[in-house]
């Protein structure tokens, strides 16, 4: 039995018996720390190859040739190129290997406008590692002389599947917020165009005026021309107007100028025919124009006599579609019920200011007709009106200067002064 116990424990594994020997732990390490670092040592003093990716292309285009020309570039800024290096394992595992690489594109050969393969040149500021290739060997890059020139320009309106107009309405004619559009861009492309159009897309039901933004659109005569250069100055916008128009009946209007203050207060009374009119206006001035009328002209006070004043105004004088049967409109007011009276009345310097040298040879005007009710107008005198001149506009040379007068009544507010009326300033 003792000696099968014996033979029990020499059958422990020769290795478990190593691990108990920590001497022989130790010098087994040792050895193959030495095998490992052997083994990377010679891995990372191997030659090998490596490449960088999307290394810039450097363009030293200050105080260059074609920068001294008036020229610029155009189109891609930046351009990047694949370096292949050569050189010690541990030295191209060095990030700062890709630092290091510089690449330069020659502009020797720049000096006019065009579009040019420039070589490259490289350099690598570290020994031991060399470039060995590059996936370009030149970049393609485009100079010209930037211009600006401005462009007629045209709308052109692109109806999608949705678009449709609102019932009762119908579609006037599109307009342009601006007329003219200044474009930037390289000489060759901004001298190949020969019209621009402002396009606006529009794919929707419209039920009233609305405003678009267009894209600009230049064209040329080829139509094929690359303008993918040209740009509006400052990132100008512009619009198209579309509008909606509504066809209604309204009540011809007319407005005074110069009215007393008792005709402001309680308007002189007038008869327009036709009493309707049929027009066609923009959806946005329809409530208005219900509400308030339309007016077809303007009446000075001044030009109403003591009768029955008739006027006509053309009917394609308003800015809004009549009915074609309409041709112009007849008012009448009749004022034969007012009184007329002449007064010779004193002139006045009033605010105008007169030049050094200048003085008002008039000193009344004679003749003056005042229009109103029998009992105003019979109790104004001389004392109750005065002229003065009008010098707004009027440029006053040496000797007699005949210029406007305006006459002014100085209490009475429901009688106005009729005609036009001038006096004379002296200049020495």
């Amino acid at each position: 039995m003792t000696e099968q116990k014996k033979t029990g424990k020499g059958s422990d594994s020769f290795f478990t018996r190593f691990l108990e020997d920590n001497r022989r732990v130790f010098i087994f390490s040792v050895i193959v720390a030495i095998i490992c670092w052997c083994g990377v040592s010679m891995y990372q003093t191997q030659d090998a190859e490596k490449i960088i990716k999307n290394v810039r292309v450097q363009i030293p285009f200050e105080g260059s040739l074609p920068a001294n020309n008036g020229l610029q570039i155009f189109g891609e800024q930046d351009y990047f190129v694949d370096v292949t290096v050569r050189g010690k394992s541990y030295l191209l595992n060095d990030p700062a290997v890709a630092d290091k690489i510089e690449l330069s594109a020659s502009l020797a050969s720049v000096s006019t406008a065009g579009t040019y393969n420039l070589p490259i040149s490289h350099s690598l500021d570290e020994n031991g590692v060399e470039i060995t290739n590059l996936s370009k060997t030149y970049i393609s890059v485009y100079f010209d002389e930037l211009v600006k020139k401005e462009f007629d320009i045209v709308e052109e309106v692109n109806k999608g599947d949705k678009f449709a107009v609102a019932k009762g309405f119908s579609l006037g004619e599109p307009s342009l917020s601006v007329d003219k559009v200044t474009l930037t861009g390289p000489a060759l492309e901004i001298n190949r165009i020969t019209s621009v159009k402002a396009v606006a897309t529009i794919d929707k039901e419209l039920s009233g005026t609305e405003t678009f933004e267009a894209e600009i659109v230049p064209v040329s005569s080829s139509g094929n021309a690359d303008f993918s250069h040209v740009t509006t100055a400052q990132d100008q916008k512009i619009y198209v107007v579309m509008p909606l128009m509504f066809s209604t009946e309204v009540t011809p209007t007319v407005t005074f100028t110069n009215a007393p203050k008792a005709y402001r207060d309680n308007p002189v009374k007038y008869t327009v025919s036709p009493e309707k009119a049929k027009i066609t206006v923009a959806s946005n001035d329809v409530q208005h124009i219900q509400s308030e009328g339309l007016s077809v002209g303007s009446i000075d006070f001044k030009d109403i006599n003591n009768t029955v004043n008739t006027y006509t105004f053309a009917a394609d004088s308003v800015q809004c579609n009549f009915d074609d049967s309409i041709k112009s409109f007849t008012v009448t007011i009749d004022m034969s019920a007012m009184q007329k009276r002449w007064l010779e009345i004193p002139v006045e310097v009033g605010d105008a200011k007169l030049p050094a040298g200048a003085e008002i040879t008039s000193k009344t005007i004679q003749s003056v007709q005042i229009v109103g009710p029998e009992a105003s107008v019979m109790n104004i005198d001389s004392s109750a009106a005065y002229a003065v001149p009008v010098l707004d506009g009027v440029e006053l040379h040496k000797g007699e200067n005949t210029v406007p007068a305006k006459v002014i009544l100085r209490t009475l507010t429901d009688s106005w002064v009729r005609g036009d009326y001038t006096v004379v300033i002296t200049v020495k």
